[in-house]
């Protein structure tokens, strides 16, 4: 499991609470600074180093974390504190490590790490896309 129980960024819902995405914690976490109350919100996420960059609340109002060792994206949504994981399934390999900038036509965008191509997420519908030229090794970045 590791000592790194949650490595990336939270981010801040309109509903006024954080949401965390677990690295080697098996959950994702809800905080809700006015009241104290943590919570661990979906089912067990399985694997080390899941979640290494922060979290990016989209116009839709759901939080999406992209994979760094997870095989998908995951989408928090803090109305009904639920999880779901989006996407085709990656390698468990470190993928995306920098943080996220949405962008003016609403689509979220990851620079890969380790992986090979951009990744973009469409919050509107949920499509999760790889985009681009197929990197090399030597063309990763770290933000």
């Amino acid at each position: 499991r590791g000592n790194f129980k949650y490595s990336a960024d939270g981010a801040l819902a309109p509903n006024g609470k954080i949401y965390f995405a677990p690295s080697c914690a098996r959950q994702a976490l809800s905080v809700n600074p006015e009241t104290r109350q943590v919570l661990q919100l979906g089912p067990d996420l399985e694997g080390p180093k899941k979640y290494e960059a922060g979290g990016v609340l989209a116009s839709d109002g759901n939080i999406f974390f992209a994979p760094y060792c997870a095989s998908q994206v995951l989408a928090i949504d803090p109305e009904t504190e639920s999880i779901r994981l989006l996407g085709p399934e990656m390698s468990k390999d470190s993928k995306y490590q920098a943080d996220a900038v949405l962008a003016s036509n609403g689509k979220i965008f990851f620079a890969p790490y380790c992986a090979r191509q951009v990744m973009s997420i469409d919050p509107a519908t949920h499509l999760v896309e790889l985009l681009g030229p197929v990197l090399s090794q030597e063309d990763q970045f770290l933000a």
